[in-house]
């Protein structure tokens, strides 16, 4: 694929481009050289000013999270300093188990670092406290409580949905309020990426109409969680878009908004092979979330083991790090391609948005299970294509890791209980080939 920079060097116009790769196609169809995503989005052969409905500059510079699930209160506060003597400053941590004395572990955190605290797992009247004593926290510990990315998982709310949401309400601060919105579960169920950002956008603003009422803000942030995928144009596009439609949106509010991405690998094209495939799949994911904008990527843990070790935390980290150096999203800015293949996904996204709240919102869409309906045709479209592509591949013994090497289950639980509405589940495109060579 070229780029044409035709504004500073005019002497080939786009009419003899066209024509020249006609004649060396050498009677081949020059549509034929066309690649349409299953999101309906064309990959052209090169691109030009002709491409560019509309220039959208984003500068944002990544740095990097390191995520921590917090049981064990001073091995957590232990681990937090060693990362600060990285220097890493950014941490996404969730907190399990809530018979811990979390008001000392808020009160312990080292003021060098910047907190997200993702509460989901306590217990409401733990919730209750906890939002009290971040709110004190100033500009560095900000409450994390995404209900509805709960409610999507397990096909029922944690007490009630009047009860959950005003939680999430009540923990949200006045002095600096905070509105987080997982949408990597869209990704790894399978939706696309239009899906993914109509769906994410449509989620905050779930959030946005509980505190729009009260009338406590005039700034708010808006922090997105999303997964980025394999597909490095589309990948990359992908966040420049999304950051492009909820600016459009919630713009229109009057409130002083910002916007942030937290970016993490997706584990939808993960394989559990030992082959160096997830290595570079990562790789390019973490290259993806930083040339497409995100403000924050966190290093992808492994998918059977149960822990990483100190020395393969840090590898992963400086691999995030020394992409970070050496790329930044601004080098994307006029590029012909990327502005107009996040043209045309925020141009759709913004369309399916709409639909959505014309028909009563993000949550009216799972309850009549519209949402899981199109997320599951979506999901099986690529399944079909994926699988397609692998179907002459021969795999030999032991390129799969066997079960005796694991120590996480790789594939999808089923699950008996009973719920409200149909749970999104995610799983791996490789699930079902790996399941057949497991078998032989």
């Amino acid at each position: 694929m070229m780029e044409m920079y035709s504004e500073e060097t005019p002497k080939t116009t786009i009419k003899q481009w066209k024509q020249q790769i006609q004649f060396e196609l050498q009677g081949t169809d020059y549509n034929d050289l066309l690649y349409k995503s299953h999101e309906g989005i064309s990959l052209l052969p090169f691109y030009s000013s002709e491409n560019r409905k509309v220039t959208y500059e984003v500068n944002i510079e990544a740095k990097g999270m390191i995520s921590l699930y917090c049981s064990n209160v001073q091995h957590t506060l232990q681990r937090i300093d060693f990362w600060i003597s990285q220097n890493v400053q950014y941490f996404f941590i969730t907190l399990h188990y809530s018979e811990n004395n979390w008001g000392e572990f808020l009160s312990q955190l080292p003021e060098k670092g910047v907190y997200f605290i993702d509460i989901h797992y306590l217990n409401p009247s733990i919730v209750q406290k906890l939002s009290s004593l971040i709110k004190n926290g100033g500009q560095r510990i900000f409450i994390c409580n995404d209900c509805i990315n709960e409610f999507l998982k397990k096909g029922k709310w944690v007490n009630s949905q009047v009860y959950d949401l005003e939680i999430v309400k009540n923990s949200i601060s006045s002095q600096n309020p905070v509105i987080f919105i997982d949408t990597a579960l869209y990704q790894n169920a399978g939706a696309g990426i239009i899906q993914q950002i109509a769906y994410g956008i449509s989620q905050a603003m779930e959030y946005f109409k509980l505190i729009d009422k009260c009338n406590i803000i005039n700034e708010l942030k808006l922090y997105f969680k999303v997964a980025v995928g394999n597909n490095f144009m589309f990948e990359t596009s992908k966040i420049r878009a999304f950051r492009q439609v909820a600016e459009s949106v919630f713009e229109t509010f009057g409130y002083n908004i910002k916007i942030f991405f937290v970016a993490e690998s997706s584990n939808r094209w993960l394989s559990i092979s030992k082959s160096k495939y997830n290595e570079n799949y990562i790789s390019l994911a973490y290259e993806s979330a930083i040339l497409g904008g995100a403000d924050f990527v966190i290093p992808k843990n492994s998918m059977i083991y149960k822990k990483n070790t100190i020395e393969i935390d840090l590898n992963n980290l400086k691999q995030i790090q020394k992409i970070i150096q050496n790329r930044k999203a601004s080098f994307l800015n006029g590029i012909y391609s990327f502005e107009a293949i996040s043209y045309e996904i925020a141009k759709k996204s913004l369309v399916l948005f709409q639909s959505i709240e014309k028909s009563g919102g993000l949550l009216e869409q799972v309850k009549n299970h519209t949402l899981q309906r199109k997320i599951k045709e979506k999901a099986q479209e690529e399944q079909i294509l994926f699988e397609e592509k692998l179907q002459n591949i021969n795999f030999k013994n032991q390129f799969f890791a066997s079960k005796e090497e694991w120590e996480l289950y790789p594939f999808v639980k089923q699950k008996t209980e009973k719920t409200l509405v149909e749970p999104l589940i995610a799983k791996r495109l490789w699930e079902n080939i790996e399941k057949r060579q497991l078998k032989k």
